[in-house]
């Protein structure tokens, strides 16, 4: 679908009830995910979540005492999302993020950034959701170490230059993963 961002999937009522099935085969990738964001920010720090699809994650870490807000642009899956009573949920996109600047010590995209359409909009409204020192951890299949999976994965240098003009990024791999944590730039 395409209204002037450029690509983007918007997942349906079909693929969101498929998806619910696909989270419990990725548990252990949103465990991962959830102790790696632990490492950075400690609770009760307020985690923006895009892309929190069914809800899984968004779960665990408010299980662990986060403030976690998941903003979505598919409504089925969002659907889904609030079966979970902790976590908010909001309908919105990654270019046009519904979100206070600054607001969020770290923020978090599991298996979305490769969905966004704009990359440019979609990560300065990150950059700008985030305190001074917060963090963004993108969560991806490795695309160098599994291929390219028909889009949906990344690998080191499309995640370098998508996050590079506004965070320093490090990566940590945990096969099939690639997970890139950007510290932000002041």
């Amino acid at each position: 679908m395409d209204r002037g961002y450029g690509y983007f999937e918007q997942f349906d009522e079909q693929t969101a009830r498929m998806y619910r099935f696909l989270e419990l085969l990725l548990l252990w990738g949103y465990r991962l995910a959830a102790n790696i964001i632990s490492r950075y920010v400690r609770s009760p720090a307020r985690i923006l979540e895009i892309g929190p699809g069914t809800g899984r994650l968004a779960d665990i870490l408010s299980r662990r005492g986060y403030y976690v807000v998941g903003v979505d642009v598919s409504l089925p899956m969002l659907k889904r999302a609030r079966r979970f009573w902790r976590p908010d949920f909001v309908n919105g996109s990654s270019w046009a993020l519904p979100i206070t600047t600054g607001r969020f010590d770290a923020a978090v995209a599991m298996f979305t950034l490769h969905h966004w359409g704009d990359h440019e909009s979609s990560i300065r409204n990150v950059y700008e959701s985030l305190k001074p020192g917060s963090v963004f951890i993108v969560v991806e299949a490795d695309a160098d170490r599994v291929g390219p999976m028909g889009g949906h994965s990344c690998d080191r240098a499309c995640l370098t230059n998508v996050l590079s003009p506004y965070f320093s990024v490090e990566f940590l791999k945990s096969f099939p993963l690639i997970i890139a944590v950007g510290k932000k730039l002041e």
